[in-house]
């Protein structure tokens, strides 16, 4: 369906890529003269492939991106492939952007009246007909009447009683039914109602019947905000964030027309951009019987050490490793982040250290009081962290600790002008040799210290 409505895969090597591709929609200004099947993403934006670059161990099958015939295909060989395809919460509100390739199946109105289609976009609207081969005649003067009634044919005679006499045609209606009234269209109203940025934002609007007749026939009128009914006189409507605006079509001949169905837009405005700082907390640590823990809490940088790393010889000797694990918060303020945007909330250094007798912390929490300066609030984030210890192997990816986001969409929001913003979080690693993301999980490497970057977003919920 992406290829055949004109999308374009050629070049991409990476499944994930792929993926992603086909997670863009066309632009919007394409939408109104697209004549394809498929105008938005053609899958879910959750959609995440696990990628490995070695056969299964247990012969199970992969699908392998073949970039030539543009298609997955099975295989149970090696090289890159997909082991699995999976839903990864984190990226249900990614946004994809606008695919450009997407050309195909495009049509152009005659001119800028947006009325019936006549042929490609790149194609002239202007059509050059020929002449008539015959101009005599003497013509009509019986023109058509869009507006007159349409006849209706009386019904088939019944047969009388079969004698074959005349019908008698006294005391009978003499004709059929009228026809049933037609209903108004629908009115149009632009921009439409919806989400826009705070450049974008609507300061006014304007209605339009979309082709109701007018006159003495029907009568545009427009409510705001669960007012009266108004007639619409070509005058912009002025709107605020969260207004409601219905428009519609009223009959004034009940015996031709009915009345349109409503016509509703509501228009929410983002904010410009979220400006403040945040101080993190560590707290909450769980663990085994053995759970050894210390926290340095400041206010530029805090850390939550666990673990022991003395090992008993015996005879009061022990072997200390020395390095317990180290999880180092580090904030970083943030200037005007546009919604639905991600940006670096803090540095988080996580040190995969050495320790022993079940005393590692399995969860900790990192309380951050977050300060909006713009829009003005305070509240505090609950980033809940699972620690997973693993042994140690010859597989440096198996070996590795995990560091794993259990509430990826936090419980601290903010509420302006009838728009929610819910924080998300994320990973982003600033060494991938010490340690890589893997959806809500931070792997990170045995004996390295990682340094990665706690990213957040501001998601609306319009």
């Amino acid at each position: 369906m992406y290829l055949s409505d004109g999308g374009s895969l050629t070049g991409l090597t990476n499944p994930q890529t792929v993926l992603d591709k086909l997670k863009r929609s066309r632009a919007q200004t394409d939408w109104q003269t697209h004549t394809g099947a498929v105008s938005g993403r053609l899958l879910d934006t959750r959609l995440k492939a696990i990628i490995t670059n070695a056969a299964n161990t247990s012969g199970s099958p992969r699908a392998k991106w073949n970039s030539r015939t543009e298609r997955f295909e099975i295989t149970t060989g090696g090289g890159q492939a997909v082991t699995e395809f999976l839903f990864d919460e984190a990226l249900r509100n990614t946004e994809y952007g606008t695919d450009t390739t997407r050309r195909v199946g495009r049509v152009k109105y005659n001119g800028n009246t947006r009325g019936w289609v006549w042929g490609g976009a790149g194609a002239s609207s202007s059509i050059a007909y020929q002449n008539p081969g015959n101009t005599g005649g003497d013509g009509t003067t019986d023109l058509f009447d869009p507006d007159e009634v349409v006849p209706v044919t009386p019904p088939p005679d019944s047969g009388g009683d079969g004698g074959g006499g005349p019908v008698d045609g006294g005391g009978g209606s003499g004709g059929g039914s009228p026809p049933a009234p037609v209903r108004l269209p629908l009115p149009n109203i632009t921009p439409a109602g919806g989400t826009y940025t705070y450049s974008a934002f609507p300061t006014s609007i304007t209605v339009s019947p979309n082709g109701a007749p007018g006159g003495t026939t029907s009568q545009l009128r427009f409510q705001k905000n669960g007012g009266g009914w108004e007639p619409y006189l070509g005058v912009p409507i002025f709107v605020l964030p969260s207004d409601v605006v219905v428009a519609k079509n009223f009959t004034l001949n009940t015996a031709t027309y009915t009345d349109s169905s409503s016509k509703n837009a509501r228009f929410y405005r983002l904010v410009s951009g979220f400006t403040g700082t945040s101080t993190g907390t560590w707290g909450n640590a769980t663990g085994g019987s053995g759970l050894l823990t210390e926290t340095a809490n400041g206010v530029d940088n805090s850390t939550f050490k666990h673990g022991n790393t003395k090992l008993d010889l015996g005879n009061g000797e022990f072997l200390d490793a020395g390095t317990e694990n180290v999880l180092s918060f580090t904030r970083k303020p943030f200037d005007t982040i546009i919604p639905n945007t991600w940006f670096p909330l803090g540095g988080l250094v996580m040190l995969n250290g050495t320790t022993f007798y079940n005393s590692e912390a399995d969860g900790v929490t990192l309380s951050i009081n977050l300060n909006l300066s713009d829009p003005v609030q305070a509240g505090v984030v609950h980033v809940n962290l699972g620690l997973i210890s693993t042994e140690n192997t010859s597989d440096r990816t198996a070996s590795a600790d995990i560091v794993e986001l259990r509430n990826p969409s936090t419980d601290f929001t903010v509420q302006i002008e009838g728009v929610t913003y819910r924080l998300e979080l994320g990973w982003t690693t600033l060494d991938p040799g010490a340690g890589v993301p893997r959806g809500n999980q931070f792997l990170v490497y045995e004996g390295s210290s990682a340094n990665a970057e706690l990213r957040a977003r501001f998601v609306s919920d319009r």
